[in-house]
Protein backbone atom coordinates (compact mmCIF):
# COMPACT_ATOMS: atom_id res chain seq x y z
CA UNK A 1 0.00 0.00 0.00
CA UNK A 2 1.44 3.73 -0.84
CA UNK A 3 2.81 5.12 2.44
CA UNK A 4 0.66 8.37 2.15
CA UNK A 5 -2.54 6.26 1.64
CA UNK A 6 -1.83 4.18 4.57
CA UNK A 7 -0.68 7.33 6.82
CA UNK A 8 -3.99 8.96 5.59
CA UNK A 9 -6.29 5.83 6.54
CA UNK A 10 -4.66 5.61 9.85
CA UNK A 11 -5.52 9.40 10.48
CA UNK A 12 -8.95 9.19 9.86
CA UNK A 13 -9.39 5.63 11.74
CA UNK A 14 -8.03 7.57 14.63
CA UNK A 15 -10.08 10.79 14.33
CA UNK A 16 -13.25 8.36 13.77
CA UNK A 17 -11.84 6.99 17.27
CA UNK A 18 -11.77 10.00 19.20
CA UNK A 19 -14.95 11.30 20.59
CA UNK A 20 -14.47 14.21 21.32
CA UNK A 21 -12.41 15.35 18.14
CA UNK A 22 -14.83 13.49 16.24
CA UNK A 23 -17.88 16.21 17.75
CA UNK A 24 -16.23 19.25 16.93
CA UNK A 25 -15.77 18.06 13.03
CA UNK A 26 -19.53 17.31 13.07
CA UNK A 27 -20.59 20.38 15.11
CA UNK A 28 -18.92 22.24 12.16
CA UNK A 29 -21.05 20.47 9.64
CA UNK A 30 -24.38 21.65 7.76
CA UNK A 31 -27.78 20.21 9.17
CA UNK A 32 -28.74 17.91 5.45
CA UNK A 33 -25.28 16.52 5.80
CA UNK A 34 -25.88 15.45 9.02
CA UNK A 35 -28.76 13.86 8.33
CA UNK A 36 -27.15 12.02 5.47
CA UNK A 37 -24.34 10.76 8.23
CA UNK A 38 -26.85 9.18 10.53
CA UNK A 39 -26.91 6.66 8.25
CA UNK A 40 -23.27 5.71 8.23
CA UNK A 41 -22.89 3.86 11.14
CA UNK A 42 -24.07 3.30 14.42
CA UNK A 43 -21.23 4.85 16.31
CA UNK A 44 -22.17 8.72 14.40
CA UNK A 45 -25.94 8.10 14.65
CA UNK A 46 -25.66 7.58 18.38
CA UNK A 47 -23.32 10.88 18.44
CA UNK A 48 -25.56 12.97 15.95
CA UNK A 49 -28.76 11.85 17.95
CA UNK A 50 -27.76 12.35 21.56
CA UNK A 51 -29.21 15.31 23.08
CA UNK A 52 -26.17 17.00 23.78
CA UNK A 53 -25.27 17.75 20.64
CA UNK A 54 -27.89 19.89 20.31
CA UNK A 55 -27.15 21.77 23.15
CA UNK A 56 -23.47 22.01 21.68
CA UNK A 57 -24.59 23.75 17.97
CA UNK A 58 -24.90 27.07 17.78
CA UNK A 59 -28.80 28.15 16.97
CA UNK A 60 -29.87 27.96 13.38
CA UNK A 61 -30.75 30.86 11.65
CA UNK A 62 -34.33 31.20 9.76
CA UNK A 63 -33.52 30.09 6.48
CA UNK A 64 -37.11 30.17 4.26
CA UNK A 65 -40.83 31.25 5.66
CA UNK A 66 -44.08 28.72 4.87
CA UNK A 67 -47.42 30.44 4.09
CA UNK A 68 -50.76 29.26 4.36
CA UNK A 69 -52.50 29.94 0.55
CA UNK A 70 -55.66 32.05 0.64
CA UNK A 71 -57.51 28.75 -0.74
CA UNK A 72 -55.95 26.70 2.01
CA UNK A 73 -59.38 25.09 2.99
CA UNK A 74 -60.14 24.09 -0.98
CA UNK A 75 -56.36 23.14 -2.11
CA UNK A 76 -54.21 22.67 1.57
CA UNK A 77 -50.65 23.95 0.23
CA UNK A 78 -47.98 26.04 1.73
CA UNK A 79 -45.83 28.52 -0.30
CA UNK A 80 -42.06 28.33 0.50
CA UNK A 81 -39.99 31.36 0.10
CA UNK A 82 -36.30 31.09 0.70
CA UNK A 83 -33.95 33.41 1.79
CA UNK A 84 -31.01 33.25 -0.11
CA UNK A 85 -31.43 34.18 -3.44
CA UNK A 86 -28.06 33.24 -4.81
CA UNK A 87 -28.91 29.61 -3.69
CA UNK A 88 -32.48 28.34 -4.02
CA UNK A 89 -33.68 24.73 -2.36
CA UNK A 90 -36.78 22.32 -2.89
CA UNK A 91 -39.57 23.54 -0.24
CA UNK A 92 -39.37 21.39 1.96
CA UNK A 93 -43.01 20.37 1.98
CA UNK A 94 -45.73 21.49 -0.53
CA UNK A 95 -48.41 19.67 1.77
CA UNK A 96 -48.49 18.07 5.38
CA UNK A 97 -48.90 14.58 4.87
CA UNK A 98 -46.88 13.27 8.21
CA UNK A 99 -49.83 11.84 9.58
CA UNK A 100 -53.02 9.30 8.05
CA UNK A 101 -55.44 11.87 8.38
CA UNK A 102 -54.33 13.51 5.68
CA UNK A 103 -57.18 11.90 3.74
CA UNK A 104 -59.72 12.68 6.25
CA UNK A 105 -58.86 16.01 6.96
CA UNK A 106 -56.43 19.11 6.82
CA UNK A 107 -53.34 19.60 8.63
CA UNK A 108 -52.16 23.28 9.16
CA UNK A 109 -49.46 25.20 10.81
CA UNK A 110 -50.36 26.96 13.70
CA UNK A 111 -46.83 28.31 15.18
CA UNK A 112 -43.17 28.06 14.23
CA UNK A 113 -40.36 27.85 17.08
CA UNK A 114 -36.83 27.39 16.48
CA UNK A 115 -37.12 24.61 14.19
CA UNK A 116 -40.57 23.28 15.24
CA UNK A 117 -43.78 23.44 14.28
CA UNK A 118 -46.90 23.04 15.83
CA UNK A 119 -49.89 21.94 13.63
CA UNK A 120 -53.37 20.78 13.93
CA UNK A 121 -55.88 19.56 12.01
CA UNK A 122 -59.10 20.93 10.73
CA UNK A 123 -61.47 17.56 10.96
CA UNK A 124 -64.17 19.37 12.67
CA UNK A 125 -64.51 23.21 13.92
CA UNK A 126 -65.23 21.94 17.54
CA UNK A 127 -61.72 22.77 18.78
CA UNK A 128 -61.68 20.20 21.66
CA UNK A 129 -61.88 17.40 19.11
CA UNK A 130 -58.74 18.71 17.26
CA UNK A 131 -55.56 16.93 17.15
CA UNK A 132 -52.65 18.66 17.96
CA UNK A 133 -48.47 17.97 16.21
CA UNK A 134 -45.24 18.84 16.79
CA UNK A 135 -43.66 18.60 13.82
CA UNK A 136 -39.98 18.93 12.81
CA UNK A 137 -39.74 19.36 9.01
CA UNK A 138 -36.71 18.69 8.95
CA UNK A 139 -36.03 14.68 9.77
CA UNK A 140 -39.78 14.45 8.93
CA UNK A 141 -40.68 13.21 11.96
CA UNK A 142 -43.71 14.02 14.47
CA UNK A 143 -45.49 13.06 17.62
CA UNK A 144 -49.15 13.70 18.33
CA UNK A 145 -49.97 15.72 21.85
CA UNK A 146 -52.21 13.81 24.14
CA UNK A 147 -56.10 14.31 23.77
CA UNK A 148 -57.82 17.41 25.97
CA UNK A 149 -61.38 17.03 26.80
CA UNK A 150 -61.67 20.63 27.24
CA UNK A 151 -62.46 23.60 24.75
CA UNK A 152 -58.96 24.60 23.66
CA UNK A 153 -58.58 28.22 22.95
CA UNK A 154 -55.09 28.40 21.81
CA UNK A 155 -51.54 26.25 22.14
CA UNK A 156 -48.61 27.80 22.41
CA UNK A 157 -45.16 25.54 21.23
CA UNK A 158 -41.74 26.90 23.26
CA UNK A 159 -38.51 25.34 22.34
CA UNK A 160 -34.95 26.04 23.20
CA UNK A 161 -32.08 24.13 21.62
CA UNK A 162 -29.70 26.36 23.31
CA UNK A 163 -30.76 24.97 26.68
CA UNK A 164 -32.81 21.52 26.37
CA UNK A 165 -33.79 19.10 23.97
CA UNK A 166 -37.12 19.47 25.20
CA UNK A 167 -40.23 21.49 24.10
CA UNK A 168 -42.86 22.03 25.85
CA UNK A 169 -46.61 22.65 24.80
CA UNK A 170 -49.00 25.33 26.78
CA UNK A 171 -52.66 25.24 26.32
CA UNK A 172 -55.14 28.09 27.03
CA UNK A 173 -58.73 26.67 28.21
CA UNK A 174 -61.72 27.54 30.26
CA UNK A 175 -61.56 27.34 33.96
CA UNK A 176 -63.78 25.42 35.36
CA UNK A 177 -63.43 26.10 38.83
CA UNK A 178 -63.84 30.16 37.97
CA UNK A 179 -66.49 31.61 35.61
CA UNK A 180 -65.23 33.98 33.22
CA UNK A 181 -61.66 33.29 33.76
CA UNK A 182 -59.22 31.18 31.73
CA UNK A 183 -56.31 27.97 32.75
CA UNK A 184 -52.91 27.39 31.65
CA UNK A 185 -52.24 23.21 31.15
CA UNK A 186 -48.86 22.55 30.10
CA UNK A 187 -47.27 19.39 28.40
CA UNK A 188 -43.81 18.59 28.61
CA UNK A 189 -41.62 16.08 26.33
CA UNK A 190 -39.55 15.56 28.88
CA UNK A 191 -41.74 14.64 32.15
CA UNK A 192 -45.03 13.83 29.86
CA UNK A 193 -49.13 14.46 30.59
CA UNK A 194 -50.89 17.46 31.09
CA UNK A 195 -51.02 19.48 33.77
CA UNK A 196 -52.47 22.91 35.17
CA UNK A 197 -50.40 25.35 36.10
CA UNK A 198 -50.66 28.59 38.33
CA UNK A 199 -54.24 30.51 39.22
CA UNK A 200 -57.44 31.09 36.91
CA UNK A 201 -56.93 34.47 36.01
CA UNK A 202 -59.04 37.27 33.45
CA UNK A 203 -57.40 38.16 30.45
CA UNK A 204 -58.65 40.03 26.64
CA UNK A 205 -55.48 38.54 25.06
CA UNK A 206 -55.93 36.65 22.28
CA UNK A 207 -54.31 33.25 22.71
CA UNK A 208 -54.30 31.83 19.21
CA UNK A 209 -51.26 33.50 18.37
CA UNK A 210 -48.57 33.66 21.03
CA UNK A 211 -44.86 34.10 20.27
CA UNK A 212 -42.12 32.66 22.39
CA UNK A 213 -39.16 35.16 23.18
CA UNK A 214 -36.69 35.14 25.74
CA UNK A 215 -38.11 32.47 27.97
CA UNK A 216 -41.49 33.83 27.68
CA UNK A 217 -44.88 33.34 25.73
CA UNK A 218 -46.39 36.54 24.89
CA UNK A 219 -49.77 37.26 23.99
CA UNK A 220 -51.27 40.87 22.67
CA UNK A 221 -54.77 41.89 23.20
CA UNK A 222 -57.08 42.56 20.10
CA UNK A 223 -58.51 45.76 18.67
CA UNK A 224 -57.80 48.40 16.00
CA UNK A 225 -56.60 50.95 18.22
CA UNK A 226 -53.15 50.96 18.64
CA UNK A 227 -53.46 52.52 21.95
CA UNK A 228 -56.09 50.02 23.39
CA UNK A 229 -54.18 46.76 24.15
CA UNK A 230 -51.97 44.89 26.20
CA UNK A 231 -49.28 42.19 25.98
CA UNK A 232 -49.98 39.13 28.35
CA UNK A 233 -46.77 36.77 29.14
CA UNK A 234 -45.84 33.85 30.78
CA UNK A 235 -42.21 32.76 32.14
CA UNK A 236 -42.04 29.22 30.94
CA UNK A 237 -39.69 28.22 33.79
CA UNK A 238 -40.75 29.92 36.51
CA UNK A 239 -44.38 29.66 35.40
CA UNK A 240 -45.80 32.99 36.50
CA UNK A 241 -48.04 35.38 34.54
CA UNK A 242 -47.00 39.13 34.02
CA UNK A 243 -47.81 41.88 31.77
CA UNK A 244 -44.73 44.01 29.47
CA UNK A 245 -44.71 47.40 29.33
CA UNK A 246 -46.37 49.29 26.31
CA UNK A 247 -44.63 51.42 23.34
CA UNK A 248 -44.72 54.67 23.56
CA UNK A 249 -46.98 54.69 20.30
CA UNK A 250 -49.08 57.44 18.93
CA UNK A 251 -52.70 57.45 18.38
CA UNK A 252 -54.15 56.75 15.08
CA UNK A 253 -52.11 53.73 14.84
CA UNK A 254 -52.43 50.00 14.54
CA UNK A 255 -50.36 46.66 15.47
CA UNK A 256 -49.39 45.39 11.81
CA UNK A 257 -47.02 42.62 13.33
CA UNK A 258 -46.18 41.17 16.27
CA UNK A 259 -43.54 38.60 16.69
CA UNK A 260 -40.32 37.28 17.42
CA UNK A 261 -37.18 37.61 14.49
CA UNK A 262 -33.49 36.65 14.59
CA UNK A 263 -33.57 36.45 18.49
CA UNK A 264 -35.30 39.60 18.85
CA UNK A 265 -39.16 40.63 19.53
CA UNK A 266 -40.61 43.43 17.50
CA UNK A 267 -43.84 44.68 17.00
CA UNK A 268 -44.91 47.02 14.20
CA UNK A 269 -47.06 50.12 14.64
CA UNK A 270 -48.87 50.87 11.52
CA UNK A 271 -50.43 54.77 11.06
CA UNK A 272 -52.36 54.30 7.38
CA UNK A 273 -53.47 58.05 7.65
CA UNK A 274 -49.08 59.29 7.92
CA UNK A 275 -47.99 56.47 5.89
CA UNK A 276 -45.46 55.55 7.99
CA UNK A 277 -44.69 52.57 9.62
CA UNK A 278 -43.26 52.21 12.93
CA UNK A 279 -40.94 49.08 13.71
CA UNK A 280 -40.16 48.69 17.66
CA UNK A 281 -38.13 46.77 18.97
CA UNK A 282 -37.73 45.12 23.17
CA UNK A 283 -34.61 45.78 24.70
CA UNK A 284 -33.21 42.07 26.59
CA UNK A 285 -34.22 42.93 30.11
CA UNK A 286 -37.72 43.91 28.85
CA UNK A 287 -37.53 46.87 30.37
CA UNK A 288 -39.10 48.93 27.71
CA UNK A 289 -39.27 49.50 23.81
CA UNK A 290 -37.81 51.45 21.40
CA UNK A 291 -38.22 52.67 17.81
CA UNK A 292 -35.60 50.12 15.83
CA UNK A 293 -36.68 52.13 12.14
CA UNK A 294 -38.95 54.73 10.44
CA UNK A 295 -40.22 53.37 7.44
CA UNK A 296 -42.33 55.89 4.83
CA UNK A 297 -44.53 53.41 3.14
CA UNK A 298 -45.27 55.47 0.20
CA UNK A 299 -41.59 55.07 -0.54
CA UNK A 300 -41.92 50.57 -0.02
CA UNK A 301 -45.41 50.49 -1.59
CA UNK A 302 -44.15 51.32 -4.70
CA UNK A 303 -41.72 48.63 -4.87
CA UNK A 304 -43.71 45.90 -4.06
CA UNK A 305 -46.37 43.78 -6.03
CA UNK A 306 -49.24 41.63 -4.90
CA UNK A 307 -49.27 39.56 -8.34
CA UNK A 308 -47.60 36.37 -6.80
CA UNK A 309 -43.85 37.93 -6.57
CA UNK A 310 -42.02 37.66 -3.21
CA UNK A 311 -40.38 41.03 -2.38
CA UNK A 312 -37.17 41.98 0.09
CA UNK A 313 -37.06 45.27 1.66
CA UNK A 314 -33.89 46.49 3.62
CA UNK A 315 -34.57 48.86 6.30
CA UNK A 316 -31.10 49.54 6.64
CA UNK A 317 -30.68 50.76 3.10
CA UNK A 318 -33.73 50.93 1.35
CA UNK A 319 -32.58 48.50 -1.17
CA UNK A 320 -34.97 46.07 -2.52
CA UNK A 321 -34.79 42.29 -4.06
CA UNK A 322 -37.20 39.46 -5.43
CA UNK A 323 -36.98 36.75 -3.90
CA UNK A 324 -39.01 34.42 -5.75
CA UNK A 325 -41.98 34.76 -8.37
CA UNK A 326 -44.94 31.89 -7.69
CA UNK A 327 -46.72 29.60 -10.39
CA UNK A 328 -49.91 30.81 -11.58
CA UNK A 329 -49.11 34.46 -9.91
CA UNK A 330 -50.48 36.17 -13.05
CA UNK A 331 -54.32 34.83 -12.42
CA UNK A 332 -53.81 36.01 -8.66
CA UNK A 333 -56.46 39.27 -8.29
CA UNK A 334 -56.28 39.54 -4.77
CA UNK A 335 -53.76 38.98 -1.88
CA UNK A 336 -52.15 35.61 -2.01
CA UNK A 337 -51.62 34.91 2.04
CA UNK A 338 -54.23 35.89 4.93
CA UNK A 339 -51.75 35.34 7.82
CA UNK A 340 -47.96 36.07 8.19
CA UNK A 341 -45.39 33.42 7.69
CA UNK A 342 -43.85 30.63 9.83
CA UNK A 343 -40.06 30.53 10.14
CA UNK A 344 -38.14 27.46 9.15
CA UNK A 345 -35.19 26.57 10.76
CA UNK A 346 -33.54 23.26 10.19
CA UNK A 347 -33.12 21.24 13.05
CA UNK A 348 -32.09 17.55 14.34
CA UNK A 349 -34.03 17.91 17.77
CA UNK A 350 -36.10 14.87 18.06
CA UNK A 351 -39.68 14.91 18.76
Amino acid sequence: MNPRIKSSSESAELVSSIDDLLLQILLLLPIRSLIRFKCGSKHWLSLITNPRFSLLRNPNPAIGLFFHRRDFHINPEYDYIHFDTQSQTNPPFKKLRFTEENSISTICILQSCNGLLLCSNFVTSHRSKRNYYVYNPTTKHFSTLPNTSHVVLGMSLTFDPASSPHYKVFCIRKSESARNHYQIEVYSSDTGPWRAVGDPFVSNACFGNGVYWNGMIHWISPGDNFLNFTILCFNVDLETRGEMPMPPARQGGYVGFFGESCGHLHLIATYEAEGEIDVYEMKGDCSEWFVKYKVDVRQVLCCISWDGKAIRYNLVDGSVDMLCEFEGAEKQSSLRYLDLGFQYIESLCCV
